[in-house]
């Protein structure tokens, strides 16, 4: 098997006649807590997007553990067990904590819908290995006391926590986090950060966009940072912020 969870090579996305990613080649290794930087623009929401199947590659190859991945979509994805937030927190309206991270748990049911609909024993015992499944994740991100309430009373804090409680619930093996800490202040930020690092050698692998570099500094083994579709460096945080392409993409001359 790969040691890698994984490789990207050649990849480019074009949208018409604009480049927004090109040759973009990038190495995950397994339990790795990989970051990828850059300024708006750079192209980093479009690369988790084709990771993730959400938009298909123009050019260049996706291989996850091993096995080449670049023509599956989402679905396909999602069952190999590449999981994700996004950008822009996507709660279910109507649903509470528990039954948000309970959805994710699609990826580990075995019943099939018939079964499910008839309650049979066989389903029944799933549903309830699953809810103490989704409880016991609540439990690691924090909000396992607030199972009951409906998502979307809860803090921006604690939506961005249960987005990632929802992706944990399919026991991903890449978990792709899009700006995770995107609007929120110190003390929120240093607990998403606690808890994504939390993941380091649990058997999965973590890419995560993110803009705020101490953070990025704090929790990544390697960052990538893209500048204009293109990977213009890669390497430990500490060292990849100080290189002068790096400081210049983001600061200008």
């Amino acid at each position: 098997m790969s040691g890698d969870a994984l490789v990207i090579d050649g990849l480019a996305k074009r949208f018409g006649g604009l480049s927004v990613l090109e040759s973009v080649a990038l190495t995950v290794p397994r339990d790795a807590i990989f970051g990828v930087a850059g300024p708006n623009g750079a192209g980093k929401t479009t690369l988790l997007n084709i990771i993730s199947g959400l938009l298909p590659a123009d050019d260049g190859t996706i291989t996850l553990f091993g096995e080449p991945c670049h023509h599956l979509r989402a679905t396909a994805l999602a069952r190999l067990g590449v999981a994700r937030t996004f950008q822009n927190i996507r709660l279910l309206r109507g649903l509470t904590v528990a039954e948000q991270v309970l959805a994710g748990g699609y990826r580990l049911r075995r019943v099939g819908a018939a079964r499910g609909l008839a309650a049979t024993p066989r389903a029944r015992a799933e549903l309830r290995d699953l809810r103490e499944r989704a409880l016991e994740v609540l439990d690691a991100v924090g909000l396992r006391d607030r199972a009951d309430r409906l998502a979307e009373t809860l803090p921006y804090g604690d939506q961005r926590r249960l987005e990632i409680a929802r992706a944990l619930m399919s026991e991903p093996r890449l978990l792709l986090l899009d700006e995770p800490t995107a609007g929120m202040n110190a003390a929120d930020w240093a607990g998403i950060g606690e808890l994504v690092a939390g993941l380091r050698h649990t058997g999965t692998a973590v890419v995560v966009v993110e803009h705020n570099m101490r953070l990025i500094q704090e929790i990544c083994d390697q960052v990538a940072v893209l500048a204009s579709g293109e990977v213009i460096a890669c390497d430990e945080p500490a060292r990849c912020l100080r290189r002068p392409e790096v400081r210049k993409a983001y600061f200008g001359k």
